[in-house]
């Protein structure tokens, strides 16, 4: 099952989102240590209008337990509009200024305003090959849709040929390269209008 996040999903949340982005957590935090990085993110996730807030997320449920009807938060899709990205950044970077120290701070702005802009797809390892993935971008697609937008947008690293292929199945296609925070990312598009529903 695909849901909108809550607040109180950070703690299951959280992780996937930095299993994913990687040192990119670093850059959002203006912070080298993890464990802060980790508490920084967990704090923005349950706060509204920023780039990770419960907002902009979707999470999928397992069913851990059929007779509790327990279910386990297993994957996570961030997602936003790009015409707004630049504003979603400005609460983290006005945090990691503080942090820093550095008055010049600045996050990078990874969406195009054109497109509707998948931030951050994971799923837990032990859950992977299940097509949960496949399934979190689709649901991403179908809110893009929902809100009126018909191009939604996502960087995937150069050197991860395996999640390239993944999204050139899903019909994206590459539009070009951009360097984010000394790495180097396909820039891939979908056209929503002309994809299957």
């Amino acid at each position: 099952m695909i849901r909108p996040a809550v607040p109180g999903d950070a703690p299951r949340t959280v992780p996937l989102i930095l299993q994913a982005i990687g040192s990119i957590a670093f850059v959002l935090t203006g912070t080298n240590d993890r464990e802060d990085a980790d508490r920084i993110l967990d704090g923005f996730f349950r706060r509204k209008d920023n780039r990770v807030s419960y907002q902009n997320t979707l999470v999928m449920e397992d069913v851990k337990n059929v007779v509790e009807r327990s279910r386990e938060v297993v994957g996570v899709a961030l997602i936003y509009d790009g015409s707004i990205a630049r504003a979603l950044d400005e609460p983290l970077e006005k945090a990691a200024i503080q942090r820093s120290g550095l008055s010049d701070y600045r996050i990078p702005t990874e969406a195009e305003p054109s497109e509707f802009y998948l931030d951050t797809i994971s799923v837990d390892p032990k859950c992977q090959g299940r097509g949960f993935g496949r399934d979190l971008i689709e649901a991403s697609c179908e809110q893009a849709r929902r809100l009126g937008r018909d191009r939604i947008g996502l960087l995937v690293d150069i050197e991860n040929s395996g999640a390239k292929r993944l999204y050139e199945r899903l019909e994206f296609h590459t539009q070009g390269r951009k360097q984010i925070a000394g790495y180097e990312y396909f820039h891939m598009v979908r056209d929503l209008a002309a994809s299957r529903l």
